[in-house]
């Protein structure tokens, strides 16, 4: 029973670790995402803006 609790323990904290390691990416992920999300909405209503691309490109 104590070897499984410890290595349960040791799971929790590689993935705690690897949770910390790439949760700078998250950020970038959700930048895109947004981004993405954005783009298909003005399809969706049709503002082909050229000028927005330009001032989110800037």
């Amino acid at each position: 029973m104590k070897v499984f609790i410890g290595s349960v323990v040791v799971l929790l904290i590689i993935g705690v670790g690897i949770w910390l390691m790439l949760s700078p990416s998250f950020k970038k992920v959700g930048e895109t995402a947004s981004k993405v999300k954005e783009q298909f909405k003005e399809e969706e209503n049709g503002d082909n803006n050229t000028e927005k691309e330009k001032q989110r490109n800037e």
